[in-house]
């Protein structure tokens, strides 16, 4: 039996973005598993997580589009805003919410510069020529996203669910998974910083899993008392027979085991001290034989709490995760 989920698995249950959203643990995820769509008060947001946790918005009002940069630290201040592509590029106005964490533009993009998203590859945020954030669009179905949003803002349904409809209730206008079948109703759910989302396998297990930047994915798993990881990549992974663990206080080796060029399994389950350490730990590093295979941040996204939801999960208890793993 194969407990961990393949890459494209575990891809396509990630992830709603950070709780800096309103309404976000509701958006319905796009096929790719990268944009998820909800209704946003009286307008449609599609969000994607970058790498470092950072949230790029779009936010569509009757058809017209704008956006909003969601990050984790800091953003720098500045007066001259602007996109650019591999092939255009947009200046706009920047503004700052209260926190000086968030920047949106507070306009429209105009026709030339929604054709020109359509098209792009890759995009960067610069605020007075210095760069504030950086996105790969190819394979994220991000013309689709821009799309769905725009078509949502105006009261569409979709694979997103019922578009925005003004005076319904926003869970009624979300669609709040009510009538949704297949995929989108079947997605595992989310913890409450809407990082990692946990479900039962089918067997005495649970898995939790979350995106590590735009190519990796890291999973934990839980069988009965003992803890175990995974981690999948877009391309080849490097491979090794010495694997290292690091955290921010404390660092433990692990055997990997190789399945195909994109997963990376651990053969035996962690011992107790190198759980301790993971509850404690703000950051996770994976390596073998010296070279990278994940730098994953894990501060604020409710990791401690993940492990024991996953250690009672795979004991066969129900939670916010639904029902636990079978009773052995």
């Amino acid at each position: 039996m194969r407990l961990f989920l393949t890459l494209a698995a575990a891809l396509a249950v990630l992830l709603a973005p950070p709780p800096a959203l309103a309404a976000a643990k509701d958006a319905v995820l796009n096929k790719e598993g990268f944009w998820g769509i909800d209704v946003d008060g009286d307008a449609c947001a599609a969000s994607m997580t970058l790498q470092g946790g950072t949230i790029f918005l779009l936010r569509a009002q009757e058809g017209r589009v704008t956006f909003g940069l969601f990050s984790r630290k800091p953003i720098a201040w500045g007066k001259a805003g602007r996109i650019e592509t591999e092939a255009y590029g947009f200046d706009f106005a920047p503004s700052y919410g209260e926190e000086a964490s968030t920047l949106f533009y507070n306009g429209d993009f105009d026709a030339r510069a929604l054709a020109a998203l359509r098209l792009a590859r890759q995009a960067r945020i610069l605020i007075d020529g210095r760069p504030v954030a950086a996105m790969t669009l190819e394979g994220t179905g991000f013309e689709g996203a821009l799309d769905g949003v725009i078509a949502c803002s105006r009261g569409q349904a979709g694979w997103w669910g019922a578009g925005y409809r003004p005076g319904a209730p926003p869970d009624a206008a979300a669609g709040a998974g009510a009538g949704l079948t297949g995929e989108a109703a079947d997605r595992p759910a989310m913890n409450k910083q809407g990082y990692w989302a946990l479900e039962a396998g089918d067997g005495y297990y649970c898995v939790a899993t979350a995106r590590v930047g735009e190519d990796r994915v890291l999973q934990i798993v839980a069988n009965g008392d003992d803890v175990g990881f995974a981690v999948g990549g877009e391309g080849k992974l490097p491979r090794g027979r010495a694997g290292k663990a690091e955290t921010d206080a404390y660092a433990f080796a692990f055997t990997p085991r190789f399945d195909g060029d994109d997963l990376m399994t651990t053969v035996r389950p962690i011992d107790s001290q190198a759980l301790d350490a993971l509850r404690r730990a703000k950051r996770l590093r994976l390596t073998v034989d010296g070279r990278e295979l994940m730098d994953a941040d894990l501060e604020d996204t409710g990791f401690p709490e993940l492990l024991d939801s996953a250690l009672a999960c795979s004991a066969g208890k129900p939670g916010w995760w639904g029902e636990g793993a079978k009773a052995r």
